[in-house]
C-alpha cells in the first residue's frame, strides 16, 4: 500500500473538538496537528509498523468521508518521513488507542506548489480547512500481522459493500432506463424505431425463425430449451457464456462468461430483455435493434456504428439469487 496524500481519501476517526478550542502544534510543513494520548504503555510506531485507522474527514465543519460503519484504513508507518504537508508526518509520533486531528489549509496547499488553485475538486476553494481526524484502532509491527487483519476486515465489510454497491448500481439503472425512454420516444416520432424493428422481422422471416419479441427491438431464439427450474428476472444473477456479435457481419467482437444481476449490473438494454425469462440450460440468440443496443452515441473506440443491430449467442448455466463469490482483494 502506498503512502497516502492530503488529497485522496484522507485517514482519520473521531469527531474532536473544533479547531480554535484546542492547542496545535506544527510539523516542519506547518501541518497543523494535535495528539490525544491514550496513555497506553505501548511504544509508538515505528518504521514498517501499519497503523490500523477509523477516520473522519471534513472541510470545514461538512463532512466528507468516515470509515466509521465501514472497512478501516491501513497506513504504513514511512522511514525518514518527507515534510509533504500530510499526515503521514505524525504517524511515527502515534501508538495504539491514540487520536489525532489534522488541519491542512487549501490556501497552503496552493502556496506550497502542492497543487495548482484549478486543479482542486469542486468541494475545495481558497480559505477552506480540511480537517482529518482519526483514531488508531490498533499498530501491526509485520507486513504478515497486517494482512491478517485486513483479511478478515474485508470480510467482514463485504456484505455492506455489496449492498452498497447494489443500491447504486440499481440507482444507475433507473437513470439510464429514463435516458432510452426519452431517446426512444423521439426514435418513435422520427419513425426510426419502427424501421429498426422492421429490419430484424424481415431477417427472421427470410430465415424462418422463430423468434420471441421478448421486448421492442428485441428478440429471442431458443436452440435448447434447458431444465432449470429458477426464470432469470430482475435481482437474479444470470451465469452466462455468451458470445457478441455485430448483426450485420456476424462477427464477433466479445467472448465472455460473467453473471450479472438483471437490471443492477450495468448492461445495454437489449441484452437485460433478451436475458430475462431464460433458465439454466437454455441456449440460443438474443437479436437486438440498434435503439436497444448502444444507441446514438456508442463507447469511443469500440466497433459498434451508431444504432448498429447486435447479437448474442448465449448458454444460461445457472440462474440464483445469491453472486458469484469473490474473494478478499490483498
Amino acid at each position: 500500500m502506498k503512502r497516502t496524500h492530503y488529497l485522496w481519501m484522507a485517514i482519520a476517526a473521531l469527531a474532536f473538538t473544533a479547531c480554535n478550542e484546542v492547542s496545535f502544534k506544527k510539523t516542519k510543513s506547518g501541518l497543523l496537528y494535535k495528539i490525544i494520548s491514550s496513555n497506553s504503555k505501548d511504544s509508538v510506531a515505528k518504521e514498517g509498523d501499519w497503523l490500523k485507522l477509523h477516520y473522519v474527514q471534513k472541510i470545514n465543519d461538512s463532512v466528507m468521508q468516515t470509515s466509521f460503519g465501514k472497512m478501516p484504513a491501513y497506513q504504513r508507518v514511512m522511514g525518514n518521513q518527507p515534510a509533504d504537508y500530510s499526515p503521514g508526518e505524525i504517524f511515527g509520533m502515534l501508538k495504539k488507542g491514540d487520536s489525532a486531528v489534522t488541519v491542512i489549509l487549501i490556501d497552503s496547499i496552493i502556496k506550497k506548489g502542492l497543487a495548482p488553485a484549478e486543479s482542486l475538486p469542486p468541494f475545495m476553494k481558497r480559505g477552506d480547512r480540511l480537517t482529518i481526524s482519526f483514531k488508531v484502532i490498533d499498530v501491526f509491527r509485520s507486513d504478515s500481522l497486517y494482512q491478517e487483519d485486513s483479511q478478515k476486515e474485508q470480510v467482514k465489510d463485504m456484505p455492506r459493500q455489496q449492498k452498497e454497491q447494489a443500491e447504486q448500481m440499481a440507482k444507475a439503472q433507473k437513470e439510464r432506463e429514463e435516458a432510452q425512454r426519452k431517446e426512444e420516444e423521439e426514435l418513435e416520432k422520427s419513425g426510426e424505431k419502427a424501421k429498426q424493428i422492421q429490419e430484424l422481422e424481415s431477417y427472421f422471416k427470410a430465415k424462418k425463425l422463430a423468434a420471441k419479441q421478448v421486448a421492442p427491438g428485441t428478440y429471442v431464439v431458443l436452440t435448447q430449451h434447458g431444465t432449470g427450474t429458477v426464470v432469470a428476472d430482475s435481482g437474479k444473477y444470470v451465469y452466462v457464456n455468451y458470445d457478441g456479435k455485430l448483426f450485420a457481419k456476424d462477427s464477433s467482437f466479445q467472448k465472455s462468461s460473467f453473471a450479472p444481476q438483471l437490471y443492477v449490473t450495468p448492461l445495454i438494454a437489449g441484452f437485460q430483455d433478451g436475458l430475462k425469462g431464460l433458465r439454466e440450460g437454455d441456449k440460443g440468440t438474443i437479436y437486438i435493434a440498434g435503439f436497444r443496443g448502444y444507441g446514438k452515441n456508442p463507447p469511443p473506440g469500440s466497433p459498434f456504428k451508431p444504432y448498429e443491430a447486435l447479437k448474442f449467442d448465449v448458454e444460461i448455466t445457472k440462474v440464483s439469487d445469491t453472486p458469484p463469490e469473490q474473494q478478499p482483494q490483498h
